[in-house]
């Protein structure tokens, strides 16, 4: 599929089937000695000396007219607890017995109104699979396209938001 980018006006062959975003909104690299990013987790000290907890996983969102679904490789806080428990279970193939875990979406994808304050269940998956992030029921239109889906033609403007 061949397209004309309206930003652009480039032609792009094909159309992305995931976006993924290296860190939490919030990470502005290590201040503390605890501070990592991976390319799954984030541990993060704030400059009040207070730690965050983050997971990457992939949020789908149907397309209608497509083949494939579209993914986006964003990250979710998870409390210290569930953190803890990630990681205890990280190598373990019975994370997926797991209840879902409580997050606040920590990616903002262009296009979208701010995404801060976004509910988030946080599934965890077979071994080699990152977690599926499933929105709670809002008002707010990525909530409702992971909800109901979304056409080629919006794909093509996801892909030329984050182009540009």
């Amino acid at each position: 599929m061949r397209w004309r980018c309206s930003v652009c006006g480039e032609e792009h062959v094909g159309l992305p089937h995931d976006w993924a975003f290296e860190k939490p909104r919030y990470w502005e690299g290590p201040r503390g000695p605890d501070d990592r990013l991976t390319d799954d987790l984030c541990v993060w000290t704030d400059d009040a000396g207070d730690r965050s907890y983050f997971i990457r996983g992939l949020l789908t969102i149907p397309v209608v007219d497509g083949e494939d679904d579209f993914r986006y490789g964003l990250w979710s806080s998870l409390s210290e607890a569930s953190f803890e428990r990630v990681l205890e279970l990280w190598d373990d193939p019975r994370r997926t017995q797991e209840p879902p875990y409580f997050g606040w979406l920590a990616s903002s994808p262009p296009g979208y109104p701010d995404t801060r304050g976004l509910a988030v269940d946080v599934v965890t998956a077979s071994l080699e699979l990152r977690p599926e992030l499933v929105l709670h029921d809002a008002d707010h239109p990525l909530a409702r396209e992971q909800r109901d889906g979304i056409t080629l033609d919006r794909v093509r403007e996801i892909a030329e938001a984050n182009l540009h």
